[in-house]
């Protein structure tokens, strides 16, 4: 049986409806605002999505590559030049590199290694093949300094805040405006037998695009 309200009635029933709705919305907000939430946008959802299937899409490629039969057969000594001078003046050439890439508006990486070291010349030579190369050319300066005897550069590693405890390579980033980035004091270049040159490409990328030094096997 239905029963019909009175206009006074049925506008009261209504006002109360109505009330309750705003309140529920504004605990609603305020309960998504004291979570750490936040309202998105339709749009805003779509570019999170793409990016997240970018990322996805970066993973699935970077896996494969290293899973790749041969993908790190690579890894060997070659008869290439060695890339580690021991006679320069490693600080006279930091120095002038770092003026160089300021004028010219380019990141700069300085690698602390050896000749000797497998690692070292294989990612000297992952710096230069030709996908890493193609983005740093217009991006990038880089300078290697020489380590491989004792003490050789030691204090020209420690001036610039590099730690070779955890192993060479070892790198310093800069940027275009000469203010250091980072290092990879934490280990993220020492096995660099270890890593394609897709992988190389990603880790430079997070540098230049991201201020991120992560190691280039790493998702983040």
């Amino acid at each position: 049986m239905r029963i019909a309200l009175k206009p006074s009635r049925q506008h009261a029933a209504w006002t109360s409806f109505a009330a309750g709705l705003v309140v529920a919305t504004v605990l609603w907000a305020a309960a998504f605002w004291l979570g750490g939430y936040s309202l998105t946008s339709r749009q805003d959802l779509a570019e999170q999505q793409a990016r997240l299937l970018a990322l996805e899409e970066e993973n699935r490629e970077l896996s494969e590559d290293l899973f790749t039969r041969g993908a790190l057969g690579e890894a060997q000594f070659s008869d290439e030049e060695p890339p580690y001078d021991g006679t320069d003046d490693a600080s006279e050439i930091i120095a002038a590199a770092r003026m160089r890439a300021q004028q010219e508006g380019k990141f700069l990486m300085v690698t602390f290694g050896a000749n000797w070291c497998l690692d070292c010349r294989t990612l000297h030579r992952r710096l230069q093949s030709s996908d890493v190369a193609d983005y740093t050319r217009d991006r990038f300066h880089f300078v290697n300094v020489n380590v491989g005897k004792f003490n050789q550069n030691r204090e020209v590693a420690s001036g610039l805040g590099v730690d070779l405890r955890r192993g060479i390579p070892v790198a310093i980033f800069f940027d275009p405006q000469g203010r250091s980035i980072g290092t990879t004091n934490d280990g993220q270049l020492e096995p660099a037998r270890r890593y394609s040159s897709k992988q190389i490409l990603k880790f430079v990328r997070d540098v230049a695009e991201r201020s991120l030094i992560a190691a280039p096997d790493s998702v983040q």
